[in-house]
C-alpha cells in the first residue's frame, strides 16, 4: 500500500476515533467500557523520561528498575540480576521444554497457573526443565497476545507460586513477551486514536509512522502523516494494533526495565520473543545483553534459511528460534511416509544449517488454536515426537500433547534423550532417507527408525550391541549398551531385529 495514495484519509483521521483492530468506529459506550477495564492512570515514570545517552543507559536502567520496585536503593542490589539462585538448573543445551498452556487454556490464566504448580513436581520428574509461560500482562485479549499495561499482571499471586515452586525442583520459567505491538488505554489528542499508554506511559511518539490497519481501514494508519509519530517500521506490519518504535531510546529504555522487572519482581528467568519478524532482530540482541536470561527464543514464523539465517545473524546468535523448518517438513514426511525431502537445503530443518539456534516443536498455541493445522494422529504426533526428542535442538512439547494420549511415549523419549546425553549440540549422521524409512544416529548412543521400512544398527553385527529403548508404531529408537555391559550382549544368530 502507498501512502501517497490515500493522503486525503489519512490527514481526516486525525479528526476521526478508529477501533483498535481497525474494525469500525468505536461507540462513545465502547469507550467507558475500555475506560473500564484499563482503570485510572498510574503515576508518571520520572527515571523513563531522562535516559538521555547510551552510556548512561545502564544507570537509568537500575534508576527505573528501583522505582518500579519502590526499593530504596540501598536494598536494590538484592533484585537486580543474578540475585535469584540459577545453580540447580541444567546447561540451556541440554532443555527440555514444554509450553506451559494452549490457546484455549489462555482465557482461565488462574486455573492455568494453579494446574501448572499442581503439576511441577511430576512435570519435573518427566525430565522437563524449561517450562513456557503465557503473556501476563493486562490485555484487550483474553489470550494475552494484545497487551496494554505491561506492569498489571492479572492473577499475579498464582503466577509466583507456580513459579516459585518450579524454581524448587530446578526448572526455568519461560515468559512470553509480546514487544512487536501494544494497545492503547486512551483516545490521544494528536491521532483521536487508541495510542496513549499506560505503564509505561506513552503516546503517538512510540509507535511506528508506517503502520497501517486490517482490512476493511486497511488505506488508514493508527499514525497518520500529520501527526506526531515514531521512526518507521523495522520489520512486518502487524495491522491489528499500533507497532511499537524500537528505534526510540527512550521505548528501548522500558522495555529493558520491563525485561528487568519480569526476572527481578515476577520471577521468571527465561524470554520468548513474540513475532519477531515484526522488528529488527538487533534489538532482540539488546534487550538480552541488558537482560541477561539463562535462555532466549525467537518466534520467527517462516521456513527460509536465507530469512531465519539473516535473523540469526541480526540478534548476534542470542536467542534460539523455533524450528519451523523441522516442524512442516517433518510433518509431510510423515504424513506420506516418504522422508527423502525431510533434508531440503532451503525449506528444511534449521538442526541441519544452525543446529545451536534450533528449538524443534510439532505444535502451538498457534497451530492447534485459530490455525487449526495439528501435526496429525495420534499415532503421527508419537512418531513426531521420536524425532525431535531424539535429534539435537532444544525440544519443546506441547501442552495438548503431554496431557493426550502420548504421555507415556514423551516420558519414555525424555529418559531416552538424559540417559543418552543427548543435547543441543550432539552430532548427527543420517543412514537413510527415503520412501518409507528414516534411520539415522544421534551421537554415539541413539539409533532412530522412522517409517514402515526395515531397519536396525544390529543387522549384520554379531552381537547385539544396540538395545531396544522405546517403540511403537512405524518406529523404534535404540540406545548403545555401555562398555560395562558387554559381557551381558547376546549373540544374534543371524536375526534380524525389526520392528
Amino acid at each position: 500500500m502507498i501512502a501517497g495514495q490515500h493522503s486525503s484519509a489519512t490527514d481526516r483521521a486525525c479528526a476521526s476515533v478508529s477501533h483498535l483492530r481497525g474494525g469500525g468506529s468505536l461507540s462513545s459506550s465502547m469507550m467507558s467500557s475500555v475506560a473500564f477495564l484499563f482503570g485510572p492512570r498510574p503515576p508518571e515514570r520520572l527515571a523513563a523520561n531522562k535516559c538521555p545517552s547510551k552510556e548512561k543507559q545502564n544507570t537509568c536502567n537500575r534508576r527505573i528498575r528501583d522505582q518500579k520496585l519502590r526499593l530504596p536503593f540501598w536494598l536494590s542490589w538484592l533484585f537486580r540480576p543474578g540475585s535469584r539462585q540459577t545453580e540447580n538448573f541444567p546447561e540451556p543445551a541440554a532443555a527440555v521444554m514444554l509450553q506451559g498452556f494452549d490457546w484455549d487454556l489462555l482465557s482461565t490464566r488462574n486455573e492455568l497457573y494453579k494446574l501448572l504448580h499442581k503439576n511441577i513436581p511430576s512435570l519435573a520428574a518427566a525430565g522437563f526443565n524449561v517450562i513456557w509461560y503465557p503473556p501476563p500482562s493486562a490485555s484487550a485479549d483474553s489470550q494475552g497476545y494484545l497487551p496494554g499495561r505491561w506492569y498489571e499482571i492479572p492473577h499475579k499471586k498464582e503466577l509466583q507460586r507456580a513459579i516459585e515452586q518450579g524454581e524448587k525442583f530446578g526448572i526455568v520459567s519461560m515468559v512470553d513477551v509480546v514487544l512487536n505491538h501494544r494497545t492503547g488505554s486512551k483516545i490521544s489528542n494528536q491521532t483521536f486514536d487508541w495510542t496513549r499508554f499506560e505503564q509505561p506511559d506513552w503516546e503517538e511518539w512510540a509507535i511506528v509512522q508506517n503502520d497501517w490497519k486490517c482490512p476493511p481501514e486497511e488505506h488508514l494508519k493508527y499514525c497518520p502523516e500529520n501527526c506526531t509519530c515514531g521512526g518507521l517500521d523495522t520489520g512486518e506490519n502487524a495491522c491489528f494494533a499500533p507497532d511499537i518504535d524500537h528505534t526510540s531510546p527512550r521505548v528501548q529504555a522500558d522495555i529493558e526495565a520491563w525485561l528487568s522487572w519480569l526476572q527481578e519482581a515476577i520471577g521468571f528467568h527465561a524470554f520468548r520473543f513474540d513475532n519477531t519478524k515484526g522488528y529488527s532482530g538487533k534489538f532482540v540482541a539488546k534487550y538480552i545483553d541488558s537482560a541477561q536470561p539463562y535462555m532466549s527464543v525467537g518466534e520467527f514464523f517462516d521456513t527460509n534459511r536465507d530469512l531465519l539465517e539473516s535473523w540469526i545473524k541480526e540478534s548476534e546468535g542470542k536467542a534460539k528460534t523455533f524450528d519451523f523448518g523441522l516442524r512442516y517438513k517433518l510433518k509431510d514426511a510423515i504424513h506420506q511416509d516418504d522422508y527423502s525431502h525431510i533434508m531440503d537445503t532451503f525449506f528444511g530443518p534449521m538442526i541441519w544449517y544452525a543446529t545451536d539456534s534450533s528449538v524443534s516443536f510439532l505444535d502451538n498455541h498457534d497451530t492447534a488454536g485459530l490455525l487449526k493445522d495439528r501435526f496429525g494422529t495420534d499415532d503421527q504426533i508419537a512418531m513426531g515426537y521420536v524425532f525431535i526428542l531424539t535429534h539435537p535442538g532444544v525440544p519443546c512439547v506441547f501442552w495438548q500433547d503431554w496431557f493426550g494420549s502420548n504421555q507415556r511415549t514423551i516420558r519414555d523419549l525424555i529418559a531416552l534423550r538424559q540417559r543418552a546425553g543427548i543435547t543441543a549440540h550432539s552430532s548427527w549422521k543420517v543412514e537413510a532417507a527415503t520412501k518409507g524409512l528414516y534411520a539415522g544416529y544421534v551421537g554415539d548412543s541413539l539409533a532412530v527408525k522412522l517409517g514402515g521400512g526395515e531397519w536396525s544398527p544390529n543387522t549384520g553385527k554379531a552381537t547385539r550391541e544396540w538395545e531396544r529403548g522405546a517403540s511403537g508404531k512405524n518406529w523404534c529408537v535404540w540406545i548403545r549398551s555401555s562398555s560395562n555391559d558387554k559381557d551381558k550382549l547376546q549373540p544374534l544368530d543371524g536375526q534380524r531385529f525389526v520392528v
